[in-house]
């Protein structure tokens, strides 16, 4: 049986302070990985912060109903570390940034549409250093009173939580968490006060429709069971 994330109170989160591991401070120059959808339908920019939600991601911060939150954004993806680096270059790839990336953004059909919307993978550097809520590698989510399905159980339940830690942290830049289909991935969702974090301009700007892509994407569906169209 899965474990059920029961609702946040808040009167149980405790002062940062009193345990430095639950945050995880990430050094500027940190590569982050995430794919957008650059044309047709909810399209966006590689750098765009969506103040839109709450809609169906894990941890937006926005508060309902759902409609434009000025003061609530969010921008979802994957760190990159020089470990999952060296398995991508291997020719593993398996549990890499793009992998953990690939499949977060087409869960929910498991069905890779390369030529649709224009999806595109965009690697940026952070410009500065990032103070994200670890709830994956601290203890933080137990001793607030959930436990690990924040990562990996219903999202509706997860976003209650992120905006219940937005609101009692608001200098935080977003938190960190476990990837719920490749563990080993951490996923970053940075919220408003994390825009001025992205560099001007990305590292690497590449749509998933060229044709030196198709190798390793088929490679990742192949592994975990997706199609690619």
């Amino acid at each position: 049986m899965s474990e059920h994330l029961p609702p946040p109170d808040a009167a149980r989160f405790p002062e940062l302070e009193e345990d430095p591991r639950w945050v995880r401070e990430v050094p500027p120059r940190t590569a982050v990985a995430r794919i957008f959808r650059a044309s047709g339908l909810h399209s966006g920019e590689w750098h765009a912060f969506r103040t839109f939600g709450p809609l169906d991601g894990r941890f937006d911060p926005h508060p309902e109903p759902v409609g434009e939150h000025t003061d609530a954004s969010v921008l979802y993806g994957v760190l990159e570390s020089s470990e999952t680096l060296g398995r991508e270059a291997g020719g593993g790839g398996a549990d890499g940034s793009f992998a953990a990336a690939l499949l977060e953004v087409f869960q929910s059909t498991r069905m890779i549409r390369t030529g649709v919307g224009a999806p595109t993978l965009a690697v940026f550097e952070t410009r500065r250093p990032l103070r994200l809520l670890d709830l994956s590698d601290s203890d933080w989510i137990t001793v607030a009173g959930g436990n690990a399905a924040i990562s990996s159980g219903g999202r509706a339940a997860a976003r209650a939580w992120a905006r219940a830690i937005a609101q009692r942290y608001p200098s935080l830049d977003g938190v960190v968490s476990a990837s719920s289909l490749v563990p080993t991935a951490r996923v970053v969702a940075l919220w408003k006060p994390a825009e001025n974090a992205l560099p001007q301009h990305p590292s690497a700007l590449i749509r998933l429709d060229r044709p030196e892509m198709a190798g390793v994407i088929d490679r990742i569906a192949d592994r975990y069971g997706y199609a690619v169209l």
